[in-house]
């Protein structure tokens, strides 16, 4: 399989829709029809390498196409114009595996809250989609094939230095982080939390609402992100 290099501009992009999707198309093998791709629109988050998690149901047909097959796509979307044809897509070949860790779980529930819920009343699990292979088509007629490397082994923070991050903006009711909102004139009210961060930008969830902020450059570690923050 050939792969095409990415201009740093266009990665920065790709990194971009990476972080700031928390939703995706799931593409299985459909178990009881055999030879058909099965679509479903799933929540995601990333989890702290940059993998996505996604949180399903052991009933769900998507489940048990992956419990028979575990290679599956996600394809994520970036509209920016009227013509579908001109938005950003990127789509993740990969393996999905289940997951027992209790950091992967407590990061997917400070996302989606009612994960936690559904996880000890309804049985739904927590997944991991392993890339193996990205697609990318950057408008009508650029389209190209990149490597995994380009896009996951950048941008992350230690998990203590994550977890260490978030209690800072949202210790003291929030105030450092309301600050650093109210800079970025983003309205923020009492269900503020910071629930995700690395070295390109901080993930925050308002109610049910979640979004990216992304940084103008990459910090360094978690004294230069905490120091980004403090000065803005």
């Amino acid at each position: 399989m050939n792969h095409e290099s990415l201009s740093e501009d266009l990665l920065k992009a790709v990194q971009r829709m990476w972080h700031e999707s928390f939703h995706g198309l799931l593409s299985t093998h459909s178990l009881k029809y055999e030879g058909y791709p099965f679509g479903s629109l799933l929540p995601i988050c990333l989890d702290s390498r940059g993998r996505p998690l996604i949180m399903i149901s052991h009933l769900a047909q998507h489940t048990r196409n992956l419990d028979a097959d575990p290679r599956c796509s996600l394809t994520l979307t970036q509209p920016t114009h009227a013509d579908v044809l001109q938005w950003g897509r990127l789509t993740c070949l990969a393996d999905v595996e289940p997951v027992t860790s209790n950091a992967s779980m407590e990061r997917y529930c400070r996302y989606y809250p009612d994960g936690r819920r559904y996880h000890k009343e309804l049985n739904f699990q927590l997944y991991r989609l392993q890339p193996r292979h990205f697609y990318l088509i950057a408008g009508f007629g650029s389209a190209r094939w990149f490597d995994v490397s380009r896009l996951l082994e950048k941008g992350h923070l230690p998990a203590a230095s994550e977890l260490e991050i978030l209690y800072q903006l949202n210790a003291q009711e929030q105030q450092l982080l309301k600050t650093y909102l109210n800079h970025r004139q983003i309205d923020s009210d009492d269900s503020v939390q910071a629930v995700g961060a690395d070295l390109v930008g901080l993930d925050i969830r308002q109610g049910d609402r979640l979004l990216r902020l992304h940084f103008d450059s990459p910090v360094r570690d978690e004294r230069s992100f905490l120091s980004m923050i403090e000065s803005s």
